[in-house]
C-alpha cells in the first residue's frame, strides 16, 4: 500500500512539473537555511562542553557598581576562597592574553595570542597534550607549552619537545609541552602558555596575593557532584562577597561565580575579558530565523496545495465511490508531502555542501557538516519527516473531507474558510518577511552610527606603535628623533589607548565626596601632545605642557567626572583631589570622548601628566600614510633593530571591536532576502493558479472592452490587500524585537517610522512584481485561446 501511495506521489509531482518544481526549491532553499543556521547555533552553544568538568568549573566575574562589570579578579582571591570555603576542589588563575615577541631557530614572530597560567592549568582544562607531562609541563618557571601549529611554525618537522625558545630578546624558555590547537569552541583561544611562576617574579600582586588589584581571570573547580543550583549559587556568592568584604572594608563590589559553559555566550557585558565572545541574544535570534524560514517554506507548500485542490476533486471522489476511507486518503497526502520533503531534504544537503565553505568564512566558524555522525543523520530524518507532516497536514485534511458526489460532478466551490486559511498562510509569510527586512535596515543604519559617530577625538589617520620592551630605555632618543622628521611630529605617547580602556581605581578622593561613594575612575597616563594629537576638546583651563614643572602632580579631568565630583566648569579649575594617594590640583577639563566600546556609556576619566609612555601615536598627514610608516620603520629600525617593526591604526581597532554585530548584521541580511524569495516563490505560484482558475472570466471580460491595467488590478488587489495587512501586524512586532536589541548599546540609533514604510514599499514593490508577471501574461493572452472550449 505505502509504495502504491509512493508511485502516485511520484505521477503526480512528475505531472505537475512547474507546481513540483516550486515547492520543492523553496522547501530545498528553507531547509539548507534553517540546517545551516542550526548548525551555527549548536556550535554556539557548544563551547567549553569539552572539559570534563566543565559542569563543574566557574569563573569568578565582578559587579564593581554602575555599569562596570569585568571579568577579572585579584590575583590572592582564588587561591584564598579555596582555604576557607570546603566545597572548592582547585583553582586557578590566568593573565590577560600578552602579546611578546618569540624566536627560535633564527625566526622572530610577535605572538598576541599569549596567557600566563597556574601549574594546574592542563589538571583543570583538557586541552589535549599531545607531547609533555600535563601535571609538571608547566611547574618550572622557564618551562613553555606551545601548540602544534607554532611549534611547525619555528621547528618544522622537527621534535620541538626539550628545545629552547626565546621572548623577548632576553628571557629563555624550555618547550615542556607540546597542545594539540586550540579547539574552535574553547573560549580560551591561545599559541603559547606560559608558567606563573615566571610572571611571579616581577607582578607584585602575585608576590603579596593581592585582594585589591583586579588583574587575573580565576576558575574555580567545585568537589565532582557538587553542581550548584541557582539558589545554592546565589549562597555561595553571598559568602564571597561577605570574605571579600571582611579582606577589603572599604571597596565592596559584588561578585558572581560564572558557569565555564556560560563564558562564550553570556559575557557581551564583562570588560577585560578575553576577545571572540558569542552573544546569547544573537542564538535566540537565529534560531527564531531558522524556525520561520522553515515555516515560510512549509506556508508555502500549504498554499500551493490547498490553491490545487480542485485539480485532484475527481480523484478523491472517485477513490471515496470505490470504498477509500478518509483516514486512508490522508496518509496517501501525508506520504506525497513527506516525499516531497525527503527530496527537498537531500537538494538542501547538497546545497549546505556547497555553501559551508562561503558560510564559515562569513561567520569565521569551522562548522563541517559530518553525514557520518548518527545524531546528525537522526536530526536531519526528524527534519524531513516533521517537515513533511506540517505542510502536508492541512491539504490532506482538507483534499480528503471533499464530498464525492460533488467532487466528481465538478461543483466543488472553494469555501470561505479554505479562502481564509490561504490568506492567512500569505499574511504570515510576509509578516515574517516584513519583520526580516525592518531588522536589516535597523541592524545595517547601527553599524552606520557605530561607524561614523563622533567619539569626542579624531579617530581617522592616527597610526600606533605598540609597546616594545628593547625601546623602553631610548624614549628621549625616540621623541628626539620623531619632532625632527615633519612625517611623525604629530605624535603623542600614552599609556593607553581611548579604544578600549580596562584600566581603574576606586580610590579617588576630592572635597565634598560621600564616604560611602566608590566610583571606578579610569585612568590614562598621558604627555603635552595627547589633546592635540587627538582632537581632543579642553573645556576650561588647560591641558598639561612642559613649561609648568608642577604638572606632575596635577590632573585633567573630563567632564563625566567634573559631575561625578560635583563641579561645574566656572569651579572645577583649582580644586584639589587625590588619585590613588598622589594629591593633585585640576588643571583642565576635556570634552567627554568614548574611550570603551558603545555598549559602554561614557565614565568618568583622570588623565595624568607623564611624558615617558609605552605607545606612540603618530597623526599622519593626508596622502602621506606610507611614507610616514616607512619613516617610522627606518626610525624603530635603528633605536630598537632587535625587533620587528610593527604598527596598527585606531580607527581599525575601533572597527574590529564591532566585528560579532558586523557578521550578525550581514547574517541577518542573507536570510532576510533568501526569506523573502522563497515567499514571493510561494506568490509567484499562488498568482500563477488563480490566474488559471480565471481564465475564462478573463477571456469574458476582454471580450467585454476590460482594458489590461483594469484585468491586472483585479488579479493584484487582493494580494495587496494581504501584504498591507502583514506590514500592519509586523510592525509592531519589529519595533519590539529591533528596540531590545538596541537597548544593549549605550548609544544607539532611535527606530524611526520611515524604515517600517521604507521596507513596506520594499516589500510591496517584491510583492507586485511577482504577482504582476503571471497577471499580465494572463491578461494579454487572446481571449479565443480562453474560451474556445465554451
Amino acid at each position: 500500500m505505502i509504495g502504491n501511495y509512493l508511485k502516485i506521489a511520484w505521477r503526480n509531482l512528475i505531472k505537475n512539473k512547474g507546481y513540483s518544481v516550486i515547492n520543492i526549491g523553496g522547501l530545498s532553499i528553507g531547509m539548507s537555511c534553517s540546517i545551516l543556521i542550526l548548525l551555527w547555533v549548536l556550535d554556539e552553544t557548544s563551547y567549553d562542553k569539552f572539559h570534563t568538568n566543565a559542569n563543574q568549573i566557574y569563573r569568578l566575574t565582578v559587579d564593581a557598581g554602575g555599569d562596570f562589570k569585568a571579568a577579572v579578579s585579584p590575583a590572592g582571591m582564588a587561591s584564598g576562597l579555596q582555604d576557607i570555603i570546603p566545597g572548592i576542589e582547585s583553582t586557578m588563575r590566568l593573565s590577560p592574553p600578552i602579546t611578546a615577541l618569540f624566536e627560535a631557530n633564527n625566526l622572530k614572530f610577535e605572538e598576541q595570542r599569549v596567557f600566563c597560567a597556574d601549574a594546574n592549568f592542563l589538571e583543570m582544562f583538557n586541552f589535549s597534550l599531545l607531547k609533555g607531562h600535563p601535571k609538571t609541563a608547566l611547574q618550572n618557571p622557564n618551562g613553555i607549552l606551545i601548540t602544534a601549529t607554532t611549534a611547525r611554525k619555528y621547528f618544522g618537522s622537527e621534535d620541538a619537545l626539550g628545545k629552547i625558545i626565546r621572548k623577548d630578546n632576553k628571557d629563555t624558555f624550555t618547550i615542556t609541552g607540546i597542545l594539540a590547537d586550540t579547539p574552535s569552541n574553547s573560549h580560551l583561544q591561545f599559541d603559547i602558555i606560559l608558567p606563573m611562576a615566571y610572571l611571579a617574579k616581577t607582578d607584585k600582586n602575585l608576590i603579596k596575593n593581592t585582594w585589591d588589584n583586579f588583574g587575573f581571570y580565576s576558575y574555580i573547580q567545585f568537589n565532582r557532584g557538587h553542581k550548584l543550583s541557582s539558589e545554592a549559587r546565589t549562597d555561595l556568592e553571598n559568602e564571597i562577597n561577605q570574605i571579600y568584604a571582611s579582606k577589603s572594608p572599604e571597596f565592596q563590589p559584588k561578585f558572581q561565580l560564572q558557569p565555564l559553559t556560560d563564558i562564550h555566550l553570556h559575557s557581551s557585558n564583562l570588560q577585560i575579558d578575553v576577545s571572540g565572545h558569542g552573544n546569547i541574544q544573537y542564538v535566540n535570534i537565529f534560531i527564531i530565523i531558522a524556525f520561520i524560514i522553515l515555516l515560510v517554506a512549509c506556508i508555502n507548500f500549504m498554499n500551493l496545495a490547498t490553491a490545487q485542490s480542485f485539480r485532484r476533486a475527481k480523484e478523491v471522489g472517485l477513490r471515496k465511490v470505490i470504498g477509500a476511507k478518509r483516514k486512508q486518503l490522508i496518509f496517501q497526502f501525508l506520504s506525497e508531502s513527506i516525499l516531497i520533503s525527503f527530496i527537498s531534504l537531500f537538494i538542501a544537503i547538497c546545497i549546505i555542501y556547497l555553501v559551508t565553505p562561503a558560510f564559515n568564512n562569513l561567520t569565521e566558524k569551522q562548522i563541517v557538516f559530518q553525514l557520518l555522525d548518527n545524531k546528525i543523520w537522526l536530526n536531519l530524518i526528524l527534519i524531513g519527516l516533521i517537515t513533511g507532516l506540517f505542510s502536508g497536514s492541512y491539504p490532506a485534511l482538507f483534499l480528503s473531507g471533499f464530498k464525492p458526489i460533488k467532487a466528481i460532478k465538478g461543483r466543488l466551490r472553494s469555501g470561505h474558510e479554505n479562502l481564509l486559511f490561504r490568506n492567512g498562510l500569505v499574511i504570515t509569510q510576509f509578516v515574517v518577511s516584513v519583520f526580516l527586512l525592518v531588522g536589516t535596515v535597523v541592524v545595517y543604519k547601527q553599524l552606520n552610527f557605530i561607524k561614523d559617530k563622533d567619539l569626542g577625538f579624531d579617530k581617522s589617520n592616527l597610526l600606533y606603535i605598540p609597546e616594545k620592551d628593547g625601546i623602553y630605555n631610548k624614549r628621549s632618543a625616540l621623541k628626539t628623533v620623531l619632532q625632527q622628521n615633519p612625517l611623525t611630529s604629530d605624535f603623542s605617547m600614552v599609556s593607553d589607548l581611548p579604544t578600549n580602556l580596562i584600566t581603574g581605581a576606586v580610590n579617588v578622593e576630592w572635597e565634598g565626596k560621600d564616604p560611602n561613594s566608590k566610583i571606578i575612575f579610569p585612568r590614562i597616563d598621558i604627555d603635552e601632545n595627547f589633546t592635540s594629537v587627538f582632537q581632543i576638546e579642553t573645556l576650561r583651563g588647560r591641558s598639561f605642557s612642559k613649561a609648568f614643572g608642577t604638572d606632575a602632580s596635577n590632573y585633567v579631568i573630563n567632564e563625566k567626572a567634573m559631575k561625578v565630583m560635583g563641579m561645574n566648569l566656572e569651579t572645577a579649575i583649582g580644586k584639589n583631589i587625590s588619585f590613588q594617594d598622589k594629591k593633585g590640583t585640576i588643571i583642565g577639563v576635556v570634552k567627554d570622548f568614548n574611550f570603551k566600546p558603545l555598549q559602554y556609556a561614557i565614565e568618568p576619566l583622570i588623565l595624568r601628566f607623564r611624558e615617558k609612555n609605552n605607545i606612540v601615536v603618530v597623526r599622519t598627514q593626508p596622502g602621506k600614510t606610507e611614507a610616514t610608516i616607512k619613516a617610522l620603520k627606518e626610525i624603530y629600525g635603528n633605536l630598537n633593530s632587535a625587533f620587528p617593526f610593527a604598527y596598527n591604526f585606531v580607527d581599525k581597532d575601533l572597527e574590529n571591536q564591532y566585528r560579532g554585530e558586523q557578521q550578525m548584521g550581514t547574517v541577518f541580511n542573507l536570510f532576510a532576502i533568501l526569506a523573502i524569495f522563497i515567499s514571493c516563490i510561494g506568490l509567484y505560484g499562488l498568482s500563477a493558479f488563480i490566474a488559471e482558475q480565471r481564465i475564462k472570466e478573463i477571456g469574458i471580460r476582454k471580450v467585454l472592452g476590460a482594458s489590461i491595467f483594469g484585468l491586472v488590478n483585479m488579479l493584484s488587489k487582493d494580494f495587496f490587500k494581504l501584504v498591507l495587512t502583514a506590514l500592519f501586524i509586523a510592525t509592531p512586532i519589529a519595533w519590539y524585537v529591533m528596540d531590545t536589541w538596541l537597548q544593549d548599546f549605550a548609544y544607539h540609533i532611535n527606530i524611526r517610522w520611515w524604515m517600517f514604510a521604507l521596507s513596506g514599499i520594499a516589500i510591496v514593490v517584491i510583492a507586485l512584481t511577482t504577482i504582476s508577471f503571471q497577471t499580465i501574461k494572463a491578461a494579454i493572452t487572446n481571449p479565443i485561446k480562453s474560451l474556445k472550449t465554451e
